[in-house]
């Protein structure tokens, strides 16, 4: 799907027209195509930790929905009745073992009917609507095991207890139904998140997600809450601002910047580590802070001044900073590599490995905040604390990390192209400047630097981004992630806690 194609999709799902998906049969082979098409939903609408949740929702009901169509096949072919009882005790041992072990016959037997399972996705004002329909009427018996799965939701407190259990083994596993209840059966949704409706031709079962699981007071008051801690950081030092002054002059003078940065002893020790280190790609070390300057590079040196003042700013504020930092280091080293692998695009590489090194900014403040009081947030995270997403936090709150950093960035007057990347790094479509190309640099790198907390796989990035640096295959992806994981490792060993301490 080229780039103006992904674009009409989106607008066309935000101005409510529904999206459809129409299968004969549903398989492993079908997944990825599923989870690209669920990835641009949930990005488009800013609820992508719902990604991993909905495939397992939505994989399910697609499955079920090709397999009971799949059974009244079959049982026409055996000369069964399939609302004969004595017909279908004897029929479904029979078919699912037909299913089991030569399921590419029950979907070659499918292909020669009019069967047809349709996905439906709908965005509403207030929710999102998936729908999954097949033309076939419900069996009693599989009515029961809906209410079965919906009534086993009730023994789990949250998502990962059911995920560690399976919960019917017989047909499917039921976890997607189960996941649904789950989710939503605390929300101002009630009870119309989950509805089946059933006719003469037609099963249809409709999910509608909240956008917002707390009242809309309530998230006003958590923005305003925000926007005033935004408001209250100090504007950057003023030695940080006359730099950013000194350097930005026309025909300034190398010698005239040194001058101001060995004035100060702290700001002298960051230039030169951040000189010397992989970020600009140093193999020897430097001691001289006009070397250093220089290595970074006049255009450079506006961008990591407003980096070193943010950073003294926000690790004096804010306890939790070190994993973002850790972070936001990976992700620059990630697309440093990136591009010295495309000489193309090596005009980039300055301004993306300072973006990439500020694009979390606004997560330190997520962080910072006092959750533990919003109950929905307690049903979707485990026991352990500290295993609770930034998706789910911005589901709750209805704000986003990439938000408050852009206001924390427009506050400091960084520059547009760093603007850009904080505000549209989970989203560089949505980019409409000559920025675009930074963001994309920066959404690959974010999701390659986080691969190794199980965060996305191939199939969740964007296929037109992963073209554009030439990886072709999921086993491609997999070798670049296993390359710069092991580079990552080896440049964090050396960079001596650049902006981690």
């Amino acid at each position: 799907m080229p780039y103006t194609e992904l674009l009409k999709f989106q607008d066309d799902f935000v101005s409510g027209k529904p999206i459809s998906k129409e299968y004969v049969h549903f398989s492993e082979s079908d997944c990825p195509g599923l989870d690209v098409w669920i990835g641009r939903i949930v990005r488009s609408i800013s609820l992508e930790f719902l990604h991993e949740i909905l495939f397992t929702i939505l994989s399910e009901l697609l499955v079920n929905g090709c397999k009971a169509n799949g059974k009244r096949v079959f049982f026409l072919e055996q000369n069964l009745d399939i609302q004969n009882e004595k017909d279908y005790t004897k029929g479904i041992p029979l078919f699912k073992e037909e299913f089991g072990h030569f399921r590419k016959r029950v979907f070659q037997s499918l292909e020669k009917t009019s069967y047809k399972v349709w996905l439906t996705a709908i965005n509403f004002a207030d929710h999102i609507q998936f729908s999954v329909r097949n033309n076939a009427k419900i069996l009693m018996e599989e009515k029961h095991r809906i209410d079965t799965r919906v009534e086993s939701s009730l023994k789990f407190k949250n998502i990962n207890d059911a995920y560690r259990e399976s919960v019917d083994n017989e047909e499917s596993s039921g976890l997607g139904i189960v996941l649904i209840h789950i989710l939503l059966r605390n929300s101002g949704v009630k009870n119309r998140f989950f509805e089946l409706i059933t006719s003469e031709n037609d099963t249809e079962v409709v999910i509608r997600i909240p956008k917002r699981i707390i009242s809309q007071e309530t998230q006003r008051d958590i923005r305003e809450l925000i926007c005033r801690e935004v408001d209250s950081l100090p504007p950057l030092s003023a030695l940080i601002q006359k730099l950013i002054s000194i350097c930005t002059k026309p025909n300034v003078e190398w010698s005239e910047i040194s001058k101001e940065v060995e004035k100060d002893p702290a700001t002298t020790a960051e230039v030169l580590k951040i000189a010397n280190s992989p970020l600009f790609g140093s193999h020897s070390k430097t001691i001289s802070i006009l070397d250093a300057l220089k290595r970074i590079g006049l255009k450079n040196l506006e961008s990591i001044f407003l980096a070193l003042g943010s950073k003294k700013i926000l690790n004096s504020k804010y306890p939790k900073q070190l994993a973002v930092w850790t972070h936001s280091y990976k992700t620059s080293l990630v697309a440093r590599f990136l591009l010295d692998e495309r000489k193309d695009l090596h005009k980039y590489m300055e301004v993306s490995v300072v973006s990439a090194l500020l694009h979390d900014l606004g997560r330190m403040v997520l962080l910072s905040l006092d959750l533990s009081l919003i109950n929905q947030i307690r049903v979707l995270q485990s026991e352990n604390k500290h295993e609770i997403s930034e998706w789910v936090e911005e589901y709750s709150l209805g704000i986003s990390h990439s938000e408050i950093g852009f206001m924390i960035a427009k506050k400091w007057n960084f520059p547009d192209a760093i603007l850009d990347a904080i505000q549209f790094h989970h989203k560089p479509w949505q980019c409409r400047t000559s920025n675009t190309i930074i963001c994309e640099i920066i959404y690959l790198s974010d999701i390659l630097a986080n691969m190794g907390k199980g965060k996305g796989n191939y199939f969740t990035i964007e296929p037109e981004i992963l073209d554009k640096f030439s990886i072709k295959s999921e086993n491609e992806f997999r070798d670049t992630q296993d390359r710069f994981r092991s580079m990552i490792q080896t440049k964090i060993n050396e960079s001596e806690g650049l902006f981690l301490d």
